[in-house]
């Protein structure tokens, strides 16, 4: 390949001293001057929201009814949701319509995954049906616990920034290590408001440096639709471990976080096998029971909650619907 080909590229890769050779079995060098090509290239969006969402979800029709419910109620003029589902049985698919049904009418779209090996074509062909410039992701088990506007969001260059609702000052520990995490360097000279905090995410530790993440982080539609073509997986998990190849592509972009958490990660129970994270005993099959028999979490007995971990084992009440 000709050095002048793409000369963005071969600015990012020298920028940052990567070694094209840990690339070339998997990873071309095309690969990656594609994306950066497209990065350059802004492509007009005839969207009336200034972001949209997916939400990913398996056999847990409780926590995305509580998801669900705690986003409309905290979320200034809410953007569309898509949700990206998959249930394993008819149980569990009858609380899905059952959810389906309460969010009859509002701006919430449910997409059921085609097969058990469909996820990265589902996920393709839904991106192709979004419009708006800006994205982010959420999972079932996470829900709002503060007030939200995306339009704070919105006024960040996404080449710059990886705006994030789930930092926040009173993060101190990471709970999928287990460990202790120091809050970063913050920046005084970024201009925002007193309620908002902004580092660069490079001189973060553990879940301050972590800026590919699908819990609440804000990316250009554009952009990570681009690395998730170039990426294969077959859930959301692995999905966000093979976006982690990028990783190093946003290390020096800056982190914009309010100063108090705006979502949670309830980790009661764990839906898939792709890793071996840590998490809580509630299984997803106790709470169809509870959802079977006309009780919905109390999710808003949580807000406000003062979490010190992006995920933390949260115990949580059950009332009737």
């Amino acid at each position: 390949m000709q050095e002048n080909r793409y000369p963005f590229t071969n600015y990012v890769l020298r920028k940052f001293d990567l070694n094209l050779q840990k690339y070339e079995e998997k990873w071309s060098r095309d690969a990656f001057a594609n994306l950066y090509e497209l990065r350059i290239k802004h492509v007009a969006h005839a969207s009336k929201y200034p972001a949209e969402c997916i939400v990913f979800s398996k056999d847990r029709a409780l926590q995305l009814h509580a998801l669900i419910s705690s986003y409309l109620d905290k979320v200034v003029l809410p953007v569309p949701l898509y949700v990206l589902y998959q249930t394993t049985n008819h149980s569990h698919q009858k609380a899905y319509e059952d959810v389906i049904s309460l969010f009859a009418d509002r701006q919430i779209s449910f997409i059921k995954q085609e097969k058990d090996d469909s996820f990265r074509k589902d996920l393709l062909n839904l991106l192709e049906l979004l419009t708006a410039e800006r994205i982010f992701f959420l999972v079932d088990d996470v829900l709002f616990i503060e007030d939200f506007d995306i339009r704070d969001f919105m006024n960040f260059d996404a080449d710059k920034f990886v705006p994030t609702l789930r930092m926040g000052l009173n993060l101190k520990k990471c709970y999928t290590v287990q460990q202790e995490q120091p809050l970063p360097e913050f920046l005084p000279d970024t201009v925002i408001d007193k309620d908002k905090v902004t580092w660069v995410w490079e001189q973060g530790v553990l879940d301050w440096s972590y800026p590919v993440s699908l819990d609440g982080h804000f990316f250009s539609t554009q952009e990570i639709t681009a690395m998730i073509q170039l990426v294969d997986f077959s859930a959301p998990n692995t999905l966000e471990d093979q976006l982690q190849k990028f990783h190093r592509f946003f290390l020096f972009r800056k982190g914009i976080a309010y100063r108090k958490s705006r979502i949670v990660n309830i980790p009661c129970n764990k839906v898939q096998i792709e890793n071996k994270n840590i998490h809580g005993n509630l299984h997803q099959d106790l709470l169809l029971k509870q959802w079977r028999e006309g009780y919905q979490m109390d999710y808003r007995s949580l807000y406000g909650f003062n979490n010190t971990s992006a995920h933390q084992e949260i115990h949580f009440e059950f009332i009737k619907s």
